[in-house]
């Protein structure tokens, strides 16, 4: 009998949301706005995107794929 196969370390690939304050996304000015920001997260294997590099300011490294669900 085999072992069972370990859980996957990612996950799959999906449309994700995040309240986002708009000082976070680094623009230069602080505001008390707050914005949904949606975003394609897991494995989601494509090259990145301005979106991909601005969502990862706001989530830090890994955070997102940046690519098309």
């Amino acid at each position: 009998c085999a072992p069972p196969a370990p859980p996957p370390t990612t996950s799959p690939c999906g449309l994700r949301s995040i309240s986002v304050g708009v000082g976070a996304l680094g623009l230069g000015y602080p505001s008390p706005e707050t914005i949904v920001f949606r975003y394609c997260g897991g494995e989601c294997p494509t090259p990145p995107t301005l979106h991909g590099l601005a969502l990862g300011a706001v989530l830090g490294p890994g955070g997102a794929g940046g690519g098309p669900c």
